[in-house]
């Protein structure tokens, strides 16, 4: 590898939300602070969510990509299943609660046979969760249902409304959304991802290849140091919400996706399901692993340890804690995260 050349970071997914942390920790200088002088932010995108698992370590080789902040793990299970040298190195949305709401007559995931299902994209979190409980009772997502897909059925963008006007029969529960509101509506609740209990499961995490690994450690580390420092940052909406509304603003006049680009609400970054320290859940991880066994999205006998190199993350973690200078900073952001985990529901 040139090590004169730029540390390239771009997200996998268009979504103006999977950039934040990035420009946060560009436009915060944390990455200079930190140490990461020569590196290269690439927006837009790099592949469609519904091929992620099929073609992202390729994008990323064909785009001298190193880092991408935001794939779903299944992706990144996929692409070692095969033997590409993709790893899981840490995490964005470690915390990612999602339910699934029935339009009336509806009454559980199995009367979704047949039926019309909203979903913001294909291959997204959501459609990812769904289609592998539809798996589980022997649905096949590809074939015995009806995805209709848009940003009106984003989470924060009152989906249930699709339902209520009888456009589709099934969506997920709206940020917003009260459940027994829902279901005094008469709809139904047909699935909620607390199910999981206490085992909290990363929706998104942060990949690299072997060779940025290996070979540019000091480089990952700096920059999972000014990451971890613009998720404390997103985190701090009484202090920094002005300017993160304000971002994805401008985010949003330069994305070129119509639909995303005219998005009403803001996603500033995914405050509520940031961790706190930067790295996933290995337990979490783990579900989600023998959970793709399970429903033969991987058929291997891929273990986790052969996915996930997560030093450099403990490491940026670890520094930051002791660092005299963030002494303030860090004490704040652990009260802050503390608050958030206590009063939001684990997923």
């Amino acid at each position: 590898m040139d090590r004169k050349r730029p540390l390239r970071i771009a997200p996998s997914h268009y979504h103006v939300g999977h950039i934040v942390p990035s420009m946060v920790a560009k436009e915060m200088m944390f990455f200079e602070d930190e140490g990461l002088e020569n590196y290269e932010i690439v927006s837009g995108g790099l592949i469609p969510g519904v091929a992620e698992a099929i073609g992202l370590w390729r994008a990323m080789k064909e785009k001298s990509i190193d880092i991408v902040p935001d794939p779903k793990p299944l992706s990144v299970f996929a692409h070692r299943e095969r033997g590409e040298d993709l790893y899981i190195v840490g995490c964005w949305r470690n915390r990612q609660p999602t339910g699934f709401v029935g339009g009336k007559g509806i009454k559980s995931l199995a009367d979704l046979k047949g039926k019309k299902i909203g979903t913001r994209d294909l291959g997204g979190i959501g459609y990812t969760l769904l289609a592998t409980n539809l798996r589980k009772i022997g649905i096949d997502p590809e074939k015995d249902v009806v995805w209709v897909t848009g940003s009106r059925f984003h989470a924060q963008d009152n989906p249930v409304d699709a339902l209520r006007k009888g456009e589709v029969d099934c969506v997920h529960l709206g940020s917003d959304d009260d459940p027994r509101q829902i279901e005094r509506e008469g709809f139904s609740i047909l699935f909620d991802s607390r199910v999981y209990g206490a085992v909290s499961r990363p929706a998104r995490v942060t990949a690299a290849t072997k060779s940025v690994i290996e070979e540019r450690k000091e480089e990952v580390e700096a920059y999972f140091r000014a990451i971890i420092r613009a998720y404390w940052f997103i985190v701090d909406r009484e202090r920094n919400g002005r300017y993160l509304d304000a971002l994805v603003r401008r985010l949003r006049r330069s994305c070129l996706d119509e639909e995303e680009s005219k998005r009403p609400s803001v996603d500033s970054g995914g405050g509520s399901v940031l961790p706190f320290d930067g790295a996933p859940s290995v337990e979490g991880l783990e579900h989600i692993l023998n959970e793709a066994r399970e429903t033969g999205q991987i058929k291997s006998t891929l273990v986790l340890k052969d996915v996930i190199r997560l030093d450099a993350v403990r490491r940026a973690f670890q520094s930051l804690q002791q660092r005299e200078d963030l002494r303030d900073e860090y004490q704040r952001a652990e009260k802050l995260f503390a608050v958030r985990d206590a009063s939001s529901p684990q997923a």
